[in-house]
């Protein structure tokens, strides 16, 4: 809000501020998950381990986040790391089947064309197609199909 004006700046963006000091409740008597975020917020500095967490995944989450974000210069370099490597090693995972999936689908293509081949070739030949006929059509020669 324009404070001079006392008019509207934007409808578009909403701000919440939070005076954490005014937070006085303790950890039993947090009723909702909204209470159990400004008690983590308040008391960040002094928890020990995470209260909540088996009853919230955001405070799972929340955990995670705190564990990477206490660690030093050095452990911080080797988490993103060891992070980046997890992350490619999924990718060529995850690339290697792709194009393996990609392979397979064409394998089963070619086979299904070619069984279709042999099927038409069949039919044809028990409809008493010339043999000639059956091979331009098929691309099977003409010994291949008088064994059929």
């Amino acid at each position: 809000m324009d404070m001079k004006r006392h008019t509207l700046f934007s409808d578009k963006v909403r701000m919440v501020f939070l005076q954490l000091p005014y937070f006085t409740k303790e950890l039993d008597e947090c009723e909702d998950i909204f209470e159990r975020i400004i008690y983590v917020l308040k008391h960040m500095d002094i928890l020990q381990r995470m209260p909540f967490l088996a009853q919230d995944a955001v405070f799972k989450r929340l955990s995670e986040i705190a564990d990477v974000a206490s660690l030093s210069k050095e452990e911080r370099r080797e988490y993103d790391k060891s992070l980046k490597h997890y992350r490619d090693t999924i990718a060529v995972m995850h690339g290697q089947w792709l194009e393996g999936h990609a392979s397979g689908l064409a394998e089963g293509m070619e086979k299904g064309i070619e069984k279709a081949k042999y099927e038409d070739a069949r039919q044809m030949k028990a409809d008493n197609m010339p043999v000639e006929f059956i091979a331009k059509y098929t691309g099977l020669t003409k010994e291949v199909i008088e064994v059929l």
